[in-house]
């Protein structure tokens, strides 16, 4: 009997010791409190920070910029070259070149000269009327403009490849286009289109200018 009441004890003692030992092996596996179980990241693992920022590549095509209006072409061609003296002098002996002569603000010959173009004036020696001629040739879409209001005036045939007529406060004025060039004469001796028709003192003034025109 009491072999077998120290055999059970043995048996006790053992599974008494061998439960202590899983307990104290399971308790060295629980986390300590405030450390995070997760594991860490690998020492691989890609930087969030933001990489370098991309230029744009110097070959890029920049782009176009607004095209430049065309300009006027510069026309200058001497007075008495223009109109020779000569051809003056057969429309009426008493008129001469005004060597000094400006052409008014808001004139034709004004806008000639403002478009790079010649503007020359003779002068009546006895009634100080004068005859403006002048002429340029400017950027197409002002060329363009001229043409359509000058076609509000009376027609002239045999002068260029278009002309008109018109009269402003006694003033009688021809515009003349050919090719890319704009002539226009002004004068109280203009007094209608058929003052410029084929032989007259007038035509024969504006065509020779015309002759100047290369």
């Amino acid at each position: 009997m009491n072999n077998i009441a120290d055999s059970r004890l043995r048996s006790t003692i053992i599974v008494v010791a061998l439960a202590a030992t899983v307990t104290l092996g399971l308790a060295g596996c629980v986390p300590k409190p405030g450390v995070s179980a997760s594991p860490k990241p690998s020492s691989s693992s890609h930087s969030s920070a933001p990489g370098p920022s991309v230029s744009p590549s110097a070959n890029a095509t920049p782009s176009s910029s607004p095209s430049t209006p065309a300009a006027a072409t510069p026309t200058k061609i001497p007075c008495d070259t223009l109109v020779s003296a000569q051809v003056v002098y057969d429309f009426n002996p008493n008129f001469g070149l005004d060597s000094g002569f400006s052409p008014k603000s808001g004139t034709a010959a004004a806008t000639a000269v403002a478009d790079k173009g010649t503007a020359c004036s003779w002068l009546n020696q006895t009634s100080s009327d004068t005859i403006a001629i002048a002429v340029a040739r400017p950027a197409a879409a002002e060329f363009a403009s001229l043409k359509t209001t000058a076609a509000t005036g009376t027609a002239v045939p045999g002068l260029g490849d278009a002309a008109h007529f018109s009269t402003s406060g006694g003033v009688g004025r021809v515009d003349v286009f050919r090719g890319a060039y704009w002539l226009v004469a002004t004068s109280v001796y203009f007094g209608s289109a058929t003052d410029f028709g084929s032989g007259t003192d007038a035509n024969k003034l504006v065509t020779a200018a015309l002759g100047a025109l290369k």
